[in-house]
């Protein structure tokens, strides 16, 4: 059995998606809540009838990826080491030029994982 195989079994991985509409003006943004995936519009592009959604297509499977990576660190290791994921930053290089990110900056991510890890 692959590992992604074992976690999707033992309920460790987002199996199922929200769609909702900020309340207040924050931006677009994904969270999670137990193995529910939540896609977040903003409420002034929703009153705009702008589609955040197709913003983020390329995205997704880094996205889902990590999102499931957050619902396992917190059923592992608890919620504060879960959120502390997206506060770790670290220095990288493209094209010579050097960019302190966050662990978690999907454009920089250089495979699915949704991590950037150099």
């Amino acid at each position: 059995m692959f590992l992604g195989e074992c976690l999707y079994r033992c309920g460790m991985t987002i199996d199922e998606f929200a769609l909702a509409c900020a309340v207040d003006e924050s931006p677009a943004y994904f969270t999670y809540e137990n193995s529910t995936m939540l896609i977040i519009q903003s409420k002034n592009h929703a009153k705009s009838d702008v589609n955040d959604f197709n913003y983020i297509e390329p995205f997704i499977e880094a996205l889902i990826s990590h999102e499931s990576i957050h619902v396992i660190l917190k059923k592992l290791e608890g919620a504060n080491i879960s959120d502390s994921l997206d506060d770790i930053e670290i220095i990288i290089e493209r094209d010579g030029a050097k960019f302190q990110v966050t662990l978690n900056n999907m454009l920089f991510a250089k495979d699915m994982s949704g991590i950037v890890l150099s």
